[in-house]
């Protein structure tokens, strides 16, 4: 499959594929094991080329691509070029929300609805566990263990909306004090956000899920800060406000040369940013400027 990506990147250096943007998204194509999902205009000569290169690569290496668990995804696109990329590529044409490794991918923001089926997973689980036969000790064991960790992959990208959040725990909670899926309030000994508490604080040190989330997302920023050659560090990436806060308490920059510490933002007067010594002359800065 790397190959395939070395020849729509050859593709596109030589002018068959066009730019997606005048200054930027260089990379147009995403592969994991033997999905792939790449970005190309509506344009009748880039359609033709994407097609050539999917051929030529089959014929050369025998892995050929199935058409029909192809499919079509318009952003934007008129009637017209709807038709065009369909008659070209020969694959079915599906709208938003999509879902790729997992994830629904959408045009929005997520919604629970389209997060029901991870709720739907984690409920699952509890009748393939025999929960009546485990000790409390041993519920608490899977719920830290297994069913804390079902929906990290989905934390990792998205923000989890409070109605899913709030399911999640309800299934946590219940299989902790009563080995099912719903509990009411009078059969939980303790409150969850004690019981969530680390071990040290009196809590049996079960995941938070929603400081969980938060933390993931904490992730993003850190990526994008030491590792610019990943392929999406070259866009806007929308890290929730609290989890960037979060972010920027919690590191500090070392000067190097200078060229990748920011210096109106970062921590890097003794842990310290300009703006916590002078204020007033930050704010007389543009926020453009700011991010320099």
């Amino acid at each position: 499959m790397e190959v395939l990506h070395l020849l729509l990147h050859k593709a596109a250096s030589e002018g068959l594929l066009s730019r997606l943007a005048p200054r930027s998204l260089f990379h147009r194509t995403s592969m994991y094991a033997d999905d792939v999902v790449t970005f190309i205009k509506p344009e009748k000569a880039d359609l033709l080329a994407c097609a050539a290169v999917v051929e030529d690569f089959g014929e050369a290496s025998g892995l050929r691509t199935n058409r029909t668990k192809c499919s079509l995804h318009p952003i934007r696109c008129t009637v017209d070029q709807v038709e065009l990329a369909q008659s070209i590529l020969q694959c079915s044409v599906e709208g938003w929300p999509c879902k790729y490794r997992g994830l629904p991918l959408g045009l929005r923001k997520v919604s629970a609805a389209q997060l029901q089926p991870v709720v739907e997973s984690a409920a699952s689980r509890l009748p393939l566990w025999s929960a009546r036969l485990l000790n409390r000790g041993g519920r608490t064991i899977l719920v830290q263990t297994t069913l804390s960790a079902i929906p990290i992959h989905v934390m990792m990208s998205l923000d989890i909306p409070a109605k899913s959040m709030q399911a999640l725990k309800k299934i946590c909670r219940g299989f902790t004090w009563k080995a099912r899926a719903d509990v009411s309030g009078g059969h939980c000994l303790v409150a969850w956000d004690k019981v969530t508490s680390p071990k040290s604080c009196g809590g049996l040190g079960l995941p938070n899920l929603q400081l969980l989330n938060l933390a993931l997302r904490c992730r993003w920023a850190w990526l994008q800060r030491v590792d610019a050659s990943k392929a999406w560090a070259e866009f806007d990436l929308q890290i929730p406000p609290l989890a960037l806060a979060l972010f920027e308490s919690a590191t500090a920059v070392v000067v190097g040369n200078g060229e990748r510490a920011l210096f109106w933002k970062d921590r890097w007067l003794q842990g310290a940013r300009v703006a916590d010594h002078a204020p007033n002359l930050v704010a007389m800065v543009s926020a453009r400027k700011a991010k320099t």
